[in-house]
Order: structure tokens, then sequence, then C-alpha cells
């Protein structure tokens, strides 16, 4: 479904991709960072806040 161009190191084609999206750590519709985030219904980039 999501295509990260920076990070695909592989040498084949894909024939079929949803939405090329850049390198960033993304949550949400499924996807986690150490289980936060999963159950939210869109789907977000995880942005560090430096202190």
């Amino acid at each position: 479904m999501l295509f990260k161009p920076d990070a695909y190191i592989k040498d084949m084609k894909l024939d079929y991709v949803g939405l090329e999206i850049p390198n960033d750590f993304i949550v949400g519709y499924g996807l986690d960072y150490n289980g936060y985030g999963r159950n939210l219904r869109n789907i977000y980039t995880v942005i560090e806040e430096n202190n």
C-alpha cells in the first residue's frame, strides 16, 4: 500500500504502489510504534520532540 522510494534498496520493479511517501516513521491504520498508534483510523508521521 505505501512505498518509500528513498528506503527501497531492491533491484526489483514493483507492479503496484498505493501511495509514495517520504522515508518517515508512520503510525496508524495497523502500523504502530511500540504498540501505540495501531488503532488510529488515519496514517500519521511520527515527529520526535527535542526537549
